[in-house]
């Protein structure tokens, strides 16, 4: 059995969040419709969300 703790702390209200989690934490930044988050094993992900139930998005790493 795994143990599992998500825990996400708003710095800017609707703008930037601390996610703190078993694995690490990430900042997120952006809104719901538009964000970028960035991880602490340096994973991020930029992500938008259009209108009609489509979205993009895009993993990166850091170099």
């Amino acid at each position: 059995m795994s143990l599992y703790y998500h825990k996400r702390i708003t710095i800017v209200p609707r703008l930037l969040h601390l996610n703190i989690g078993t694995h690490g934490w990430s900042l997120s930044l952006g809104t719901r419709r538009a964000h970028i988050t960035r991880g602490s094993g340096g994973h991020g992900r930029a992500s938008v969300r259009l209108p009609g139930g489509f979205s993009w998005h895009r993993n990166f790493r850091r170099r």
